[in-house]
């Protein structure tokens, strides 16, 4: 009874709440006029549960899913990724949060109940008859990925809540296609931040801007104890540079709300003080201290490429038979690699920020290096915990070491902006 929240007035699927050690078993019932499949986004699962498009079925079929939940405490999410088809399957709200838990989540006795907030933030357009307009398919549209003009927070339009002037639990996620935001509060209100992709940090981070790209998670504390009541905390996506997530084209950008123009997402009215006290942990979780850089990692630089009006990973896409693999991305299971995420530019202007997305593990920031130091976005970025998507900015290497699964199979790397996906900017990866 407790596994299955749903969202007061959304259109998103379910949060789905899981225990780490739980065996899970979950039918997947396709009831759309087209392929698709879901895929467990952060969590660690065999082959046949991650979703991948080959595994894609028809009309009026069913899959069923069997994986036993082995992450960490944390928060991740759900979506389809059927071949070239992932962008309006998630635009049109097939998207839910999977929420787990542990005993040492449980110990830090964290804000729960009407004190946790899920907020997953996706922007949209609409139509006269107030329904989604995805105009996607445009080659303009696939290269810079699709922009929405208003801002969703779960399913409702800059939403308004009622809330206690104390402290809270926000998790949030960037279920958008393409946008990326730079989150900060009004009112002088900081965020503690907890936990990121992969679950708890090892000590929590104060940071008045938080940078989400599409794909990433985000675990804050937020203390709203010292906030009169009846006064109304924003949380807004500040405004940035367009440079600074970049795009491709010369004509100027072509959504209604460029990359970087300032958003409202939701507002926070206090009430009353609540009674309890609660005080931020300083130590959240005994961290796993192996994610130290291994000498004896293999490397491997994976550029991100804008060539012939095409995004790729290294010159190479996603090929139409779905099981195309080099030699490169074969890796032994349990084995440690770092990859080299270079972002450079092509000599034309044309580049944008990509978030990177590995399957099937969560992995460590190593370092960054290049890029505009002035970027805007940088203030934002949160590199201590363990994650499966890093933004890239323009100009920049990241390294990222990753510790493959245990599960043999066909895994996927891509850009997590979701037209790039469709396009071809993925790869697959084989674990032996």
């Amino acid at each position: 009874a407790d596994t299955l929240q749903t969202l007061p007035g959304s259109y998103l699927g379910p949060v789905i709440r899981l225990r780490r050690g739980q065996q899970v078993r979950i039918r997947f019932a396709n009831q759309l006029a087209e392929d698709s499949i879901v895929h467990w986004h952060g969590l660690d699962v065999p082959e046949k549960a991650d979703g991948h498009p080959r595994l894609a079925i028809g009309h009026g079929e069913e899959y069923v899913y069997d994986f036993e939940v082995t992450n960490r405490a944390g928060t991740y999410w759900y979506h389809p990724h059927p071949h070239m088809r992932t962008a309006p399957h998630v635009y049109q709200g097939l998207a839910g949060l999977v929420l787990v838990g542990d005993p040492e989540e449980d110990a830090l006795k964290l804000p729960s109940g009407d004190a946790e907030l899920l907020c997953v933030f996706q922007d949209r357009r609409f139509d006269t008859r107030n329904q989604f307009v995805y105009q996607g398919g445009g080659m303009m549209e696939m290269m810079n990925g699709f922009l929405g003009d208003r801002v969703l927070v779960s399913g409702a339009v800059q939403p308004t809540r009622e809330v206690d002037a104390a402290w809270h639990r926000v998790r949030l996620l960037n279920g958008s296609n393409a946008r990326i935001y730079k989150l900060a509060w009004s009112q002088d209100v900081s965020m503690t931040v907890i936990g990121g992709d992969g679950g708890l940090l090892e000590r929590p981070l104060l940071r008045r801007t938080l940078t989400l790209a599409p794909g990433q998670r985000a675990d804050v504390l937020v203390d709203l104890t010292k906030i009169a009541p009846g006064t109304e905390v924003h949380l807004d996506s500040l405004g940035f540079s367009e440079s600074d997530t970049g795009r491709v084209g010369m004509m100027g950008n072509t959504a209604p709300v460029p990359s970087g123009a300032p958003l409202r997402a939701m507002t926070l009215r206090t009430r009353a003080r609540a009674g309890g006290a609660f005080k931020v942990p300083e130590r959240l979780s005994a961290f796993d201290s192996t994610w130290a850089r291994r000498a004896d990692a293999k490397v491997r630089r994976v550029p991100l490429l804008f060539r012939q009006m095409q995004w790729s990973l290294g010159g190479r896409t996603f090929s139409m038979d779905m099981e195309d693999v080099a030699e490169e991305e074969t890796v032994l299971r349990g084995s440690t690699h770092v990859w080299e995420f270079a972002n450079q530019p092509n000599g034309m202007g044309m580049e944008m920020a990509h978030p990177m997305h590995i399957h099937g593990r969560q992995f460590r920031v190593l370092e960054r290096t290049g890029g505009r130091a002035t970027n805007a976005l940088r203030e934002g970025i949160v590199d201590a915990g363990w994650t499966d998507t890093v933004l890239v900015l323009p100009g920049e290497t990241v390294l990222v070491q990753v510790t493959f699964t245990s599960h043999p199979g066909l895994y996927l790397y891509h850009c997590h902006i979701l037209e790039h996906e469709d396009m071809g900017m993925m790869r697959n990866f084989r674990v032996t």
